[in-house]
């Protein structure tokens, strides 16, 4: 099963969710930029899931069941969620009156897990959400978004960001990881800081950003990574209750990205025709602004660990790119050729690698390639 969560998603989610940012998750460390804060619009909370209709009273669809019993935020509650036997479907959604940067979302239950026994494998539908859409940003900006949270006991979680844009991959697609912790994160009773940066290269004018609690289980995160490598023995967590208590979440504009190109504005049309015509023909024709094109992605990233402490990085040529950036963990390094040798790793530990083509003669960076890999020397 490739990328199950990813297609499940799709389905079950809105629009503005599955035509995601592809807004090239790289940071670079050496921007140095005020940060401003950016204005958050209203947050709002979703509870849903399988429900069966039975003699006019809805029932669990096979004991999914994604309830809330509050949303408490300063200034008001929400409250009056539907429960089971209502009348009323219980795929229901409430959005706060008030701007907030924290909130503590009170959850009678999940659902069940993942259904492993089944084939094709079905998966809890996130029942529990917690959204907040249309976050204004600029094109070729810096974001970060940054919150603390904790529960009553662990909870697993999944965190997305979108757009309404079309055309664009779905959140983490395409090799492009934000910078900061997974898009699989554990919330524990004790605070814990998350942090997400990327580059608005999309040039879209609002973003969106979602935190999915329903219950979890699934082979692989959006991004095409074994969810194994991060929840350990697949944790169940069928018909989690308890509280989840998000605060200090803010969004900052960290700047323009040096590396990002805005296209120039066209000059207006004239409304009116001279009545005049020129008498002598221009002899040199005026220039034309090329546009900008994109490197293609890197193809056959390979990555081995055949030394101690060692891994050697190849990768095919992109088309005339002369260097490329390359990642491995939190250190950037630069290369001329397809190919880099890093040392001094820490054997046991996992690394992330990526590599892509940078942004050099009217081209912009290319889209990141992706691998991860164990140090087992």
């Amino acid at each position: 099963m490739r990328k199950v969560l990813n297609k499940v998603l799709a389905g079950i989610m809105s629009a503005t969710l599955v035509a995601s940012l592809a807004i090239g998750m790289n940071f670079t460390q050496e921007v140095k930029a005020d940060e401003t804060p950016v204005e958050l619009p209203m947050w709002s909370f979703e509870q849903g899931g399988d429900y069966t209709l039975n003699g006019g009273q809805y029932e669990g669809g096979n004991g999914n069941m994604g309830l809330i019993t509050s949303v408490t935020l300063p200034g008001e509650t929400l409250s009056g969620w539907h429960g089971m036997g209502s009348q009323e479907s219980i795929n229901e959604a409430k959005t706060a009156t008030q701007q907030a940067n924290q909130f503590s979302i009170n959850i009678q239950q999940t659902g069940w897990d993942c259904q492993w026994g089944q084939n094709p494998t079905r998966i809890n539908p996130w029942s529990i959400q917690a959204h907040l859409n249309k976050i204004p940003v600029i094109p070729g900006h810096i974001y970060k978004v940054s919150f603390k949270a904790h529960s009553s006991t662990a909870k697993w979680a999944y965190v997305a960001f979108g757009t309404d844009m079309e055309g664009t991959p779905a959140p983490y697609g395409e090799g492009n990881v934000p910078e900061g912790d997974n898009a699989i994160i554990q919330i524990t009773p004790a605070d814990k800081d998350f942090s997400y940066t990327f580059t608005n290269w999309v040039s879209a004018d609002t973003i969106n950003m979602d935190l999915m609690l329903g219950a979890f289980g699934a082979d692989y995160d959006y991004d095409g990574t074994l969810i194994s490598s991060y929840i350990d023995g697949y944790s169940q967590q069928s018909s989690w209750s308890g509280t989840v208590d998000v605060k200090d979440f803010q969004v900052m504009d960290l700047g323009l990205d040096p590396e990002f190109v805005e296209q120039p504005t066209p000059p207006p049309v004239p409304t009116v025709k001279p009545t005049v015509k020129p008498t002598v023909k221009p002899t040199v024709k005026p220039t034309v602004t090329p546009k900008t094109k994109k490197f293609a992605k890197v193809k056959k990233l390979r990555v081995k660990n055949n030394k101690k402490r060692t891994i050697k990085i190849t990768w095919k040529k992109v088309a005339k790119a002369k260097k490329y950036t390359v990642k491995v963990g939190k250190k950037t390094y630069t290369a001329k050729k397809p190919k880099l040798t890093v040392k001094k790793l820490k054997k046991g530990k996992k690394y992330t690698v990526k590599v892509r083509a940078k942004a050099a003669n009217g081209y912009k960076a290319g889209p990141w390639a992706k691998k991860k890999i164990k140090i087992k020397k």
